[in-house]
């Protein structure tokens, strides 16, 4: 389950992870460039004569573009929320298109023409960031990446969330409220035992046989009745009497 604290700690992550990434690949574009500028190669310190320096910074520059990329990438990745986009998979279209786009640029020049070994380049580039994305083009792939996978379990009818809509259901049992519960059931479960047990039975007084009043008829019958379910356990003390003294009392 995702507790208030850690949606607020994996969005902060998820954040963390997606700047940290574009600021990799956009240091990784510039520093290729500034390289093609030059021609394609450079180099710096050691004990010969270098013939093309690299500009300044580019030496650390590309490597640690790299692999912050990789570790921002890592990042973002175990930050992913239950819901919403999944756009891990778009790093690699990312980093080639924007490579390819770094070599196009510098294979067409306005006063020198065309740079073939550029264009070469950015072609392969091109087709291996953009083929990729071609998966897109599924309406199931574009919305598990831009919009996320279902819940795994779906909501009750006619409160159904919205896409992106995260509900939270809180439910706090109190000390005794299972206790409460369960002789509230026991006691509706014996009052409709006890209107099963009179259903059955007619406890209207019978008319007297005789001008002296005597006993109606079925009444040591009902008493036994009342005294078996007294010792089965059925009826209490209370309620037996109490049943006791309507018959008697008719």
């Amino acid at each position: 389950m995702l507790t208030p604290l850690r949606l607020i700690r994996r969005s902060i992550g998820l954040l963390i992870g997606l700047g940290a990434l574009s600021c990799a690949l956009t240091l990784l574009y510039l520093g290729s460039s500034a390289v093609m500028s030059i021609g394609g190669s450079c180099g710096s310190g050691g004990p010969y004569v270098v013939e093309t320096p690299c500009p300044t910074g580019i030496s650390w520059i590309v490597p640690v573009s790299i692999v912050g990329g990789l570790a921002a990438l890592g990042v973002y990745a175990a930050n992913l929320l239950p819901v919403g986009p999944r756009l891990v998979v778009l790093a690699w279209p990312a980093l080639f298109l924007s490579l390819g786009w770094a070599f196009l640029d510098s294979a067409i020049d306005p006063e020198l023409g065309v740079e073939w070994g550029f264009m070469v380049c950015a072609v392969v580039f091109i087709l291996m960031g953009g083929l990729p994305l071609l998966l897109l083009a599924k309406r199931d792939a574009a919305r598990r990446v831009f919009w996320g996978v279902a819940p795994p379990e779906a909501a009750p009818p006619g409160n159904v969330p919205r896409p992106g809509e995260v509900r939270w259901i809180t439910s706090v049992e109190l000390p005794g409220d299972h206790d409460r519960d369960r002789d509230r059931d026991r006691d509706r479960g014996r009052e409709r035992e006890r209107e099963q047990e009179w259903d059955g039975h007619d406890h209207r007084p019978s008319a007297p046989a005789s001008a002296e009043p005597s006993p109606p008829s079925g009444l040591v019958g009902e008493l036994e009745r009342l005294a078996a379910l007294r010792e089965a356990g059925r009826l209490d003390e209370a309620e037996y009497s109490a049943a006791k003294k309507r018959l008697l009392n008719g």
